[in-house]
C-alpha cells in the first residue's frame, strides 16, 4: 500500500476512527445480521451529492434503499444491498472472510437526466462516456476492520483493481436511537486511475483538459456518521453524512474541479 498524503482530511479520519473505537464496549450488532432465515429493509430517501467524484457542481437526487439478507447456520449470510451482493461464507468469532461482487455504473459526458443515479456532468464534455460494469473481490475482516480487494470484470466499462480498508462502529445509543462510524481509504491501480481521472491525447483535444497520465496511489480518503431513530417496530427514519478527500495523484488530475467531496442522506426505511 502507497504512503498515503498527509492532508488535513486524513487526519480527521484518523482521529474519527479512535472515536469511534472508544464506545466499542457498547456496540451492538445489527439486530438482523442475528436473525436466521430471510430478512431485509426497504426505504426510500433524498441525497445530495457531488455530480461525479471530483466534481465541483452538485445535485439532489431520489436514493432508494433495498437491502435482502438470507442467514443460514452453515452456509453463512448473503446480502444484497449498496455494497452489492455480498457472500459472509466464513465467520469465526470476530474474524470473517467475505466473496464480493458489485455494479459500478459507470460516468456520463453530460448533466444526467431526471432520476437517472449515473455520475455526470457537462463540464465533462469531450470525454466520453465510461460504461458499466462489474467488479468481483474478495474481502477479510476482523472487528470493526474490513479490507477487500475487487478488480473489474468487464472489457467495455472501467478497468482496474481497488483496494478498500473500512473501519466500521455502531453504537446503541439507546433502544430507539443508533449511530454508525465509518473511515475508509481507497487504493487503486493505475488502470483504475487513468479510466477514472486520466486525460488521453484524443480527450485532451476533444475538451480544454490537459493530458494526464496517472500513476498508482490513494484514490480518496473518507469518513461517514449515520443515524437510525426508530419511529415504530419496524419503521426507521435514516441520516447519513459523509466527507471525502481525493488522494494526491487523483487530486492532480485535470478534471478535477473540488477535491473535498461531502454527501448526505435522509430517507425512511420498513424492516421485514
Amino acid at each position: 500500500m502507497p504512503h498515503l498524503p498527509n492532508v488535513p482530511a486524513l487526519r480527521a479520519a484518523l482521529a474519527a476512527s479512535l472515536l469511534a473505537l472508544c464506545p466499542l464496549a457498547q456496540a451492538q450488532s445489527d439486530p438482523q445480521e442475528r436473525v436466521e432465515g430471510f430478512s431485509g429493509r426497504i426505504g426510500l430517501g433524498v441525497a445530495t451529492v457531488p455530480t461525479y467524484e471530483g466534481s465541483p457542481n452538485r445535485r439532489t437526487l431520489a436514493a432508494p434503499d433495498l437491502t435482502l439478507r438470507y442467514r443460514s447456520h452453515d452456509w453463512g449470510t448473503v446480502e444484497f444491498g449498496q455494497r452489492g451482493l455480498v457472500w459472509s461464507a466464513i465467520g469465526t468469532g470476530r474474524f470473517r472472510v467475505a466473496l464480493v461482487a458489485q455494479f459500478d455504473p459507470g460516468r456520463l459526458d453530460k448533466n444526467p437526466s431526471g432520476l437517472d443515479p449515473t455520475p455526470g456532468d457537462e463540464r465533462l464534455a469531450g470525454m466520453g462516456r465510461l460504461q458499466s460494469s462489474t467488479e468481483a473481490g474478495v474481502g477479510v475482516g476482523y472487528g470493526p476492520v474490513m479490507v477487500v480487494a475487487r478488480q473489474s470484470l468487464s472489457d467495455r466499462g472501467p478497468k482496474g483493481t481497488q483496494v478498500d480498508m473500512n473501519v466500521e462502529v455502531p453504537w446503541a445509543v439507546s433502544d430507539r436511537l443508533g449511530l454508525r462510524f465509518a473511515v475508509g481509504a481507497t487504493w487503486a491501480d493505475r488502470d483504475y486511475m487513468q479510466t477514472w481521472f486520466g486525460v488521453t491525447p484524443e480527450q485532451s483535444r476533444a475538451t480544454s483538459f490537459a493530458v494526464y497520465s496517472p500513476k498508482s496511489g490513494c484514490r480518496k480518503v473518507d469518513v461517514s456518521v449515520g443515524a437510525e431513530y426508530a419511529l415504530a417496530p419496524s419503521w426507521l427514519l435514516q441520516a447519513n453524512v459523509g466527507f471525502s478527500q481525493l488522494g494526491d495523484v487523483a487530486a492532480a488530475s485535470p478534471i478535477v474541479g473540488r477535491r473535498n467531496g461531502v454527501s448526505a442522506v435522509l430517507g425512511v426505511a420498513r424492516l421485514f
